[in-house]
């Protein structure tokens, strides 16, 4: 019979880290388990579209679908619209998109997981990145929409066509810190989840969807309401991808760009640090 003192160390499935490198760590973390990430990606693609006859053009239709919706509504609230008014409402529509729908179903990872979470040491960010990068993939096939609109403008796109990807990762990376911040106090408050579902849907009409940056600056000027305006996260990278792929400029200033990036950059640190020090708590609570 062993000794107690050739027993095996009982060692915690989590040891506290710093919160100080938790951006290091998550991003750590997600590379480690690149593969499950892949393969939970697939997973959630195939759920959301074997079953459908149409199974992935639907992530084509729908936006397509909807900028007809919105434009007919447009119209009649305006009485008239640019021609290119479509392809335009249509970028709005996917990066919005991308962006509340990251933000939702990441404040409600925990949550929904919290079950498998006791009992491997799978990190908890893998799930929510998973559900990130999935709605990337479905925002980069529902660009294909744009296609049609791009001929029957006859644009012709140059080499920064290869940033646009480029903002739709950054605004679904804001939509997955914001929910990182907002997910462990979901887990004790559910009430949390749907107001961040409320937000997300208010959210639609305070952002560029159905106007434009012009219509923006038209209307606050240069007043403190402008700054304020410019807390929106998406504001700058629908702008920013209207005015690649349509060849327009619509002078966002400098402090626009500040704003921005200042507040991506917070939610980032701060959404990493608050889902590091309290996500594994919350969970190991229920």
């Amino acid at each position: 019979m062993e000794n107690a003192s050739d027993a095996q160390e009982l060692r915690p499935m989590w040891k506290k880290r710093s919160l100080l490198m938790a951006p290091y760590n998550f991003i750590s973390d997600n590379l480690s388990h690149s593969y499950l990430i892949q393969r939970l990606i697939r997973r959630d693609l195939d759920a959301r579209y074997r079953g459908p006859w149409l199974g992935y053009l639907w992530a084509i239709i729908e936006p397509i679908l909807l900028t007809l919706a919105y434009s007919f509504v447009f119209v009649l609230i305006v009485g008239r619209a640019d021609e290119t008014y479509p392809g335009i409402l249509m970028i709005g529509v996917i990066t919005w998109t991308i962006f509340a729908r990251t933000w939702t179903s990441t404040t409600r990872t925990l949550s929904a997981n919290a079950s498998l979470f006791q009992f491997t040491k799978i990190p908890k960010s893998v799930f929510a990145v998973s559900t990130m990068m999935t709605n990337y993939v479905l925002a980069l096939i529902s660009l294909v929409a744009i296609i049609p609109f791009l001929i029957m403008y006859e644009v012709s796109l140059d080499w920064r066509v290869v940033l646009v990807p480029v903002f739709l990762l950054i605004t679904a990376l804001t939509g997955l810190c914001l929910g990182m911040m907002t997910a462990p106090a979901a887990v004790r408050i559910p009430d949390i989840a749907n107001f961040v579902n409320f937000l997300s849907r208010v959210g639609f009409f305070f952002s560029p969807v159905m106007w434009t940056y012009d219509m923006l600056s038209g209307r606050f000027g240069e007043g403190w309401t402008l700054y304020v305006a410019h807390l929106n996260p998406v504001i700058v990278p629908i702008t920013q991808m209207r005015d690649i792929m349509f060849g327009t400029d619509s002078n966002i200033p400098d402090f626009g760009y500040g704003i921005w990036i200042g507040f991506v950059l917070t939610v980032v640190v701060f959404g990493t640090m608050i889902f590091q020090n309290r996500a594994h708590k919350v969970v190991a609570g229920l």
